[in-house]
């Protein structure tokens, strides 16, 4: 993507200007922004502003403003006239998926609580933007644009002279807006038939071909898989993150994960689909943990016998005789299974224990009377 090169048909600032903000990063220094033009790092009209974001508000078509539609003399000539020069800027897709982002209620949940009034306005879905720039860390303009697919608003609360303002942020205006488009949606545009109240109020219709993955929408050309590749990682199976040097072998697990590399930083990422936590590395085990032990197994009475000592519960306790492994029963500190009745001529046993945190320990006898 092309932030800043303006001379470029697919930058950024060439989009938002043919979206109908024209006056974006056109003044002074503001022509040689960079990359914080792309958070509104210049300044604009607020009519183009308001205009660009009612291109989102037309499923990604763009209009041109006017304040007047039409000049006719007293003798009914037309001496001047709008004329619908409709451009498709943005992808209905993209205009869809944006104003489902802004219009999400939830998503902003965390700064300004649910049903804030403005941001979410009651029986009337919009898609809202609020924005903020400052001087000196202090802020000087605050934004607030909403749009639905009858109406687009923007409101802006500032000093004249440019000059800091002593409090507030940008959801002030929302409360402005809120009453204007909360009127003129449920008062004058439903009684002209322009936006209807059913079922929360007349919203855009979703274009085909738009995904819905893991609860987000993507549009059609989304491949969740580009970009990346499949890759194996060691996990440990009882915190559930990466294994480490201290994870003991039998808690290791190998799992399939999907690797994607970052093409700015080279990083590489791993995501995990079976709740393995590749963010993460094992918390579970400590270097120099105690492991338990199990004193060497004997035979008596046709009975293998082993003493077991663990500071944390018991999982398993297991016989290996020449290949077969026989589970044992734990009562205890004394792990029994029945010796092999086939087995006539003396073998080498091993026995093995693991606790709940998959350390283990062995140790080996035989079946000598």
């Amino acid at each position: 993507m092309y932030v800043s090169d303006q001379n470029n048909p697919g930058s950024t600032i060439k989009t938002v200007h043919a979206m109908g903000n024209t006056s974006y990063c056109t003044q002074g220094q503001d022509t040689q922004a960079g990359l914080s033009s792309a958070i509104g790092g210049c300044t604009n009209r607020q009519i183009d502003l308001v205009n660009g974001y009612a291109t989102l508000g037309r499923m990604g078509v763009y209009k041109p403003q006017s304040d007047v539609l039409k000049v006719v003399n007293s003798r009914g000539e037309v001496l001047q006239q709008w004329k619908d020069e409709s451009k498709q800027i943005v992808d209905p897709q993209v205009a869809y998926i944006m104003s489902d982002i802004l219009s999400d209620d939830n998503a902003r949940a965390g700064l300004y609580g649910r049903h804030f009034y403005g941001l979410w306005i009651p029986g009337v879905r919009t898609a809202v933007k609020t924005g903020t720039s400052d001087k000196g860390g202090q802020p000087k303009d605050i934004w607030n644009v909403a749009y639905s697919p009858a109406l687009t608003m923007g409101v802006w609360l500032g000093n004249p002279d440019t000059t800091i303002l002593t409090s507030g942020n940008s959801s002030l205006p929302a409360k402005i807006i809120g009453q204007v488009l909360e009127y003129a949606h449920k008062t004058v545009y439903a009684g002209q038939g322009k936006w209807n109240p059913a079922n929360g109020g007349t919203w855009f219709t979703q274009p085909a071909g738009i995904q819905s993955i893991g609860g987000e929408l993507y549009p059609a050309w989304y491949n969740k898989s580009q970009g990346s590749t499949d890759a194996k990682l060691t996990f440990d199976r009882v915190s559930k993150k990466k294994a480490t040097d201290c994870t003991p072998e039998a808690a290791k697990i190998e799992v399939a994960v999907m690797k994607t590399t970052d093409p700015i930083t080279k990083k590489d990422s791993f995501v995990s689909t079976d709740g393995y936590d590749a963010t993460a590395d094992d918390d579970a085990h400590v270097c120099g943990d105690p492991t338990p032990t199990i004193g060497a197994p004997h035979v008596a009475g046709g009975i293998i016998t082993a003493t077991v000592s663990a500071t944390r519960p018991v999982q398993s306790v297991t016989f290996l005789i020449n290949g077969t492994t026989i589970q044992a029963t734990v009562s205890g500190s004394t792990a029994t299974a029945p010796y092999p009745s086939d087995s006539t001529s003396t073998q080498t046993i091993t026995a093995t224990v693991t606790d709940s945190l998959y350390y283990t320990s062995t140790s080996t006898g035989d079946s000598s009377h």
